[in-house]
């Protein structure tokens, strides 16, 4: 009967290099056993100090540090899928030839794609797109297990741009694909895996289309609309009223920033946070800063947790103690409740949009963009890395502003 197979990444301390540093190996345990495993591979020498090693193991490791630790996840992740492969009739022998990261894996489009979505379950943050993109490249290119980087060229990267508008997929959905698929590129680069005469970016190569996103904002009557419908006290439509105006009136916060807020967020006069998308990056944090104002005060005080100890949460959404994906359930589960009741309240109201909790957001940015507020200070208040993220955010102006502009190039007209 075979006993359970433990694996580890450890530091292999018995065997010194004369640059002070110890080769990192992959040790497996089986009967009391214990083997361990070379894990380099052609383009990547893993040794560390044991200063070094302990960052990359930390809970919170940065920069390099980081990719490291995603890297051992993979390769623990690997051993125990072939462990798992061998049916309960596990031998160390079986095990170490099936084992290994080729040096084919570096050219191999799924390698990387594969260490983004690593990255995105184990951390909670980076690069979402990466596994619908991997799933769409292999109903593309049709094959489950190897991509080499030479075969996404100018011509194919075409044939995948029409495959996907086939597959209804939106442009803006699109774009994203495309940005991942090329921050892979960039990595195999900067690994030596890949020559540069082969990255099929740019102009004069291929260019992701460009998209202009649908109008998701509100006209500010909308808004007055929401702001004075006063649903029954206690109610649903209370709660998804109140989570929905937050959003809007706090900059437009998205609600995994609004639910991660702690009460040593709130200060006498103003709200401050790092948004989550952009917390583990290694550019400068830029904290946002909202005005605590009247209508912000009252929305906390309805639906915000009881016990403001500067540690606990802002709304009763999450907790301390949970995992990432619970917390990302828990998350979802409250956007997609606010969402069914903000959009029965605009029902009621007459309102001929959909609502959801993104739309306060894109008003947010609208909003303030109609009453002459700066492209810079919007994106400022929104988070953005450059303006022309903000630039999609900002609904084109309606037909009847622009007939009221057209008319000042006339105004001596009596």
């Amino acid at each position: 009967m075979s006993t359970k197979v433990s694996t580890a990444i450890v530091l292999f301390k018995k065997r010194q290099k004369k640059n002070g540093k110890y080769p990192v190996k992959l040790r497996l345990t089986h009967d009391r056993k214990q083997m361990y495993y070379n894990i380099d591979t052609k383009n990547r020498v893993y040794e560390f100090t044991e200063e070094e090693f302990e960052k990359i193991t930390s809970p919170k490791p940065r920069g390099e540090y980081k990719e490291i630790q995603i890297e051992f996840s993979l390769i623990e992740e690997k051993a125990q899928k072939v462990i798992k492969s061998m049916n309960n009739d596990f031998s160390f022998e079986e095990f170490k030839a099936n084992m290994g990261i080729s040096g084919s894996d570096k050219k191999n489009v799924f390698h990387y794609l594969d260490i983004k979505i690593n990255a995105a379950s184990i951390n909670g943050y980076g690069d979402k797109s990466a596994k619908p993109l991997k799933t769409s490249l292999q109903q593309f290119f049709k094959r489950e297990k190897n991509l080499d980087f030479k075969e996404v060229t100018i011509a194919k990267l075409q044939e995948f741009e029409q495959f996907m508008r086939d597959k209804g997929i939106r442009p803006s959905t699109y774009y994203r694909y495309v940005a991942s698929l090329r921050s892979i590129f960039i990595m195999a680069h900067k690994e030596n895996s890949i020559p540069t005469t082969i990255y099929p970016f740019g102009r004069h190569k291929y260019l992701a289309p460009q998209f202009v996103t649908t109008k998701r904002s509100l006209k500010l009557n909308e808004i007055e609309k929401i702001y004075n419908y006063r649903p029954e006290p206690y109610s649903q439509e209370e709660e998804a009223k109140d989570y929905w105006l937050f959003t809007y009136l706090c900059n437009g916060i998205n609600m995994v920033d609004m639910c991660h807020l702690k009460y040593q967020d709130i200060g006498k006069d103003y709200i401050t946070f790092i948004r989550k998308k952009t917390e583990h990056s290694s550019a400068v944090k830029r904290p946002i800063t909202v005005p605590l104002t009247q209508d912000i005060r009252e929305i906390i005080e309805r639906q915000g947790n009881k016990d403001k100890s500067p540690d606990n949460y802002v709304f009763p959404v999450i907790q301390d103690g949970l995992t990432h994906k619970q917390k990302t359930y828990k998350i979802a589960w409250r956007v997609r409740k606010t969402n069914v009741y903000i959009q029965k309240i605009g029902t009621k109201l007459e309102i001929d949009k959909h609502l959801t909790t993104y739309t306060a957001r894109h008003s947010f940015a609208t909003i303030l963009k109609r009453s002459g507020v700066s492209t810079e200070f919007i994106s400022e208040s929104l988070g953005h890395s450059n303006l022309k993220i903000t630039e999609t955010y900002l609904d084109s102006f309606e037909n009847d502003h622009k007939l009221e502009i057209a008319k000042h190039l006339t105004a001596f007209k009596k």
